[in-house]
């Protein structure tokens, strides 16, 4: 699965291309997640536009990869952009969306952090 990763002021923007993410893809994109925090990025969105799909698999990759900043000294933040419905309504079913700010774009994402 292809991952783009652009950093962008003080966040990354991390945007998974494919339309699915599930087991197939999962451990890519928790490692792509992973790997950018461990480069001292605290500050992630996860553009979604491309997702039409995501399992419980890609779902435990994100909460891993939010465990990961909070477990951090310097606490960190993960927000969602351009969610699509199918994947909105799943986040709203199992509660996630109090646990992951979403946005309907990655510019508002991005502005949404406070820097010091």
């Amino acid at each position: 699965m292809q991952i783009d990763i652009s950093p962008q002021d003080q966040a990354v923007i991390i945007k998974p291309a494919s339309a699915r993410v599930d087991v197939e893809v999962a451990g890519q994109f928790r490692s792509a997640l992973l790997d950018v925090i461990d480069q001292g990025f605290r500050s992630l969105v996860v553009d979604m536009s491309n997702v039409s799909f995501i399992d419980s698999s890609g779902l435990g990759a994100l909460v891993s990869a939010l465990k990961r900043l909070k477990a951090q000294e310097q606490s960190g933040d993960i927000r969602l952009a351009n969610v699509q419905e199918p994947v909105v309504e799943l986040l709203e079913i199992i509660r996630l969306q109090r646990v992951f700010s979403s946005y309907p774009s990655v510019e508002q994402a991005v502005s949404s952090f406070s820097w010091s």
